[in-house]
């Protein structure tokens, strides 16, 4: 009889190699509980609507956009000021976008570090090359990738040519 083979970890669906680097294992267990029927399904914390935009204000507040399709929220310094419909305006995928809210001019920041943006930017130039695994969730969170590690609109933003 053959013998079976474990995959190797970049021959795992996607999906799973994400889940794995955003799921603490401590929430993998409880699902993995769940499954078992030895306990309830676990609680977790609501998911966050995906960053669309980040730019700072004048005045040094940091201001995000967050959200799907034309249901985006605007948030300030942490609190929720203003729902908008902007998807024409913020699927721009060239460099340096600016976006107008409330009177102001936003330029777009980035939180990713320049080590994760070079890396996104190496797999955007060779689709062969395998996804750079180790800023996925730093990707993630700056809503450069989504959870297939295609890259956002503002992902591709962040890498492109200035």
């Amino acid at each position: 009889m053959p013998q079976r083979r474990t995959p190797e970890p970049t021959a795992l669906p996607l999906r799973e190699e994400l889940a794995g680097l955003v799921h603490p294992e401590e929430v993998r267990e409880q699902r993995r509980e769940c499954i078992d029927g030895h306990r309830s399904e676990p609680d977790e914390p609501q998911g966050v609507d995906p960053l669309v935009f980040q730019g700072l204000t004048d005045a040094g507040s940091i201001v995000q956009i967050r959200g799907k399709a034309d249901e985006y929220q605007v948030w300030v310094d942490g609190s929720l000021q203003d729902r908008i419909a902007a998807r024409k305006n913020l699927s721009i995928d060239t460099a340096s976008l600016r976006f107008r809210w409330d009177g102001k001019e936003l330029v777009e920041i980035f939180n990713a570090s320049d080590e994760a943006l070079r890396a996104l930017a190496d797999y955007r130039d060779d689709p062969a090359a395998s996804p750079p695994w180790e800023y996925a969730s730093e990707l993630l969170a700056d809503g450069l990738i989504d959870v297939h590690f295609d890259l956002t609109p503002r992902g591709r933003r962040a890498v492109a040519p200035v």
